[in-house]
């Protein structure tokens, strides 16, 4: 099939109107980088490259649903079971996120300078501590203290990489042979 035919077949109402940003914004590198943004949103430049930042940590809580919440496999057959086991997943994850940014404003800090599995980790580890309270003075403290450890989950200090990347050869899995050269007889 040629464009000429893919032409023909294509709606006259299929498009999108919007509008195109080419804005120079600086890596976290320090260089300069040239961003191509198409957006619909009748929004500034300024507040769209605001929103495209914030895209890192939308990545970065997809991951940690995925991986670190274990959604990236689902174990349940039947459709009811899935929305189950779904909503229980996200429940636990809003609970520990909960508990971060407590945390995170309790010692001023970054929600996102504390690592979401230690954090995860450490409320597992505080939950049947808090439940066995008996007065709400000894909730308190438990609850304190769950509040500390989560405060102390820190993520180190990192830098994205800031050379290019490279593309790796495959090794030679197998010794070349050798073809005898015909003789000249």
């Amino acid at each position: 099939m040629n464009a000429d035919a893919i032409l023909i077949y294509t709606p006259t109402h299929a498009c999108v109107r919007g509008r195109l940003i080419v804005q120079q914004v600086k890596a976290s590198d320090d260089s300069v980088v040239t961003l191509y943004l198409f957006s619909t949103l009748p929004l500034t430049v300024e507040q769209l490259l605001r929103l495209y930042g914030q895209r890192w940590e939308v990545e970065t809580d997809l991951r940690s649903l995925k991986r670190t919440v274990g959604l990236q496999v689902l174990r349940c057959k039947s459709t009811d079971m899935i929305a189950k086991e779904l909503i229980l997943a996200m429940v636990g994850y809003n609970l520990v996120r909960a508990v971060m940014n407590l945390a995170a404003e309790k010692n001023n800090l970054d929600p996102r300078q504390l690592s979401f599995s230690r954090s995860r980790d450490v409320v597992n580890a505080a939950l049947p501590g808090l439940a066995a309270a008996t007065t709400p003075q000894q909730y308190q403290v438990k609850l304190r203290r769950m509040l500390q450890l989560v405060a102390s989950c820190k993520l180190p200090q990192r830098r994205r990489a800031s050379s290019p990347r490279h593309v790796w050869g495959h090794g030679c899995k197998f010794v070349k042979r050798k073809v005898p050269k015909p003789s000249k007889n």
